[in-house]
């Protein structure tokens, strides 16, 4: 936790002119969902999923911000890889709070 508020204080001193439609925002999309929705249903549990998709997430920020001659670290990379993989980890666990639909 205390790692991910650092990340968060890091990026808000930077000004980010990306849009929150960006190219590369699919990418980080599906690679999210993709790592949040094995852990989940590896450990029947979704909040190893959103964790997992959101250390998959800072890790590649942080691999970013140490390579700025061809990478350009976002916060806004970070919260979609984070978001989306928080969202296919809720969807295929078993035992999440709120709707359960079996088929």
């Amino acid at each position: 936790m205390r790692t991910m508020i650092a990340f968060v204080l890091l990026f808000a001193t930077q000004a980010q002119a990306e849009s929150w439609g960006g190219k590369d925002k699919w990418q980080h999309a599906l690679v999210g969902a993709g790592t949040g929705a094995v852990f989940a249903k590896a450990t029947n549990d979704w909040r190893y999923g959103c964790a997992a998709a959101a250390a998959v997430g800072l890790a590649k920020e942080l691999y970013d911000r140490q390579h700025r001659d061809r990478h350009t670290p976002s916060f806004k990379d970070f919260a979609v890889t984070t978001a989306a993989g928080c969202g296919s980890s809720i969807v295929v666990a078993p035992n999440y709070v709120g709707i359960n639909i079996k088929f």
